[in-house]
């Protein structure tokens, strides 16, 4: 059951209890927000203390905190993303990553921005090794952090923007791209394409389609950058994904166009009734040729 929250932030994490820590305590500095917001931490099946890194922060926080694991199969965002949602309860949900850092009015400019059928692709400012580690409680509360990002990273994410905005004024059929460490999207937008699909199984794909699936429920994803943007912290490469995209473990996955718009593994279980919704014959050519050239 819906509770009277406004907005699920919903985390996922595996084994970066320090990163997590940091973005938890950003999110407890997020204004104009007070029983507006909860925040679910889906973990990927972590064996260290990022558990109680969570449960000793909902003992403090003043807003819903909640945890949610499974076991460790190898990397599963689309799942942990699944989770975390049906463990929420609001109506609007923001996807974000457990090694990001928020400004005070994230949570506030998502909700302002926020309308029916639209979906909202961000992105975050990328802190490098050097930055990541100089961030500390005294340093979010400060907002010290935003000072530490390179001019060549914030001249990147400026571009994007840009980009951006051009792509939706041209009505881009493919861009702006979702991103998963910032996505905010209804919850009945989530559930008219069934949420993430849960056989994409590690690094990559798993954002693009729920983005192709959304496009073709007849949803638009809008840029989020004009508005807010997060703060990602460095980390160690996952070791699934590839020095190239086109390398990754689930592209071969993504060139299957034959796939339904309510994915089969997904948000919520389909029987074998369902009435699935499959791709028209021109659109299913068209985005074809789209990811045939991305991939050249």
């Amino acid at each position: 059951m819906l509770s009277d929250l406004e907005i699920s932030v919903i985390l996922t994490t595996y084994q970066r209890p320090e990163h997590l820590e940091r973005s938890l305590i950003s999110l407890s500095l997020q204004q104009n927000m007070k029983g507006k917001f909860e925040v679910v931490v889906a973990d990927d099946g972590s064996k260290d203390r990022t558990r109680s890194v969570v449960e000793a922060f909902a003992r403090m926080a003043d807003f819903p905190v909640k945890w949610i694991t499974h076991a460790h199969r190898g990397f599963r965002v689309a799942l942990c993303r699944n989770d975390g949602a049906r463990a929420s309860t609001a109506p609007y949900l923001l996807f974000s990553d457990g090694d990001c850092i928020f400004p005070v009015d994230h949570l506030q400019k998502h909700l302002q921005a926020r309308r029916p059928g639209i979906i909202r692709a961000g992105d975050c400012l990328r802190l490098d090794r050097e930055a990541t580690e100089r961030i500390d409680a005294a340093a979010i509360l400060s907002g010290a952090y935003r000072g530490w990002v390179s001019r060549d990273e914030r001249h990147r994410l400026f571009q994007k923007r840009i980009k951006e905005r051009c792509y939706q004024l041209v009505r881009h059929p493919s861009k702006p791209k979702l991103t998963g460490f910032n996505i905010g999207i209804s919850r009945e937008d989530f559930e008219a394409v069934n949420g993430f699909d849960e056989s994409f199984v590690g690094w990559g794909c798993e954002d693009d389609d729920l983005a192709y699936r959304l496009r073709l429920s007849g949803r638009r994803i809008a840029s989020a950058l004009s508005f807010t943007h997060g703060y990602h912290m460095w980390h160690p490469t996952e070791p699934s994904r590839p020095e190239k995209w086109t390398d990754g473990p689930n592209v071969d996955r993504l060139h299957h166009l034959d796939r339904p718009i309510r994915c089969v593994a997904g948000y919520m279980p389909l029987d074998d009734s369902a009435d699935f919704e499959t791709l028209p014959a021109q659109r299913t050519s068209n985005c074809a040729a789209r990811l045939s050239k991305r991939a050249a």
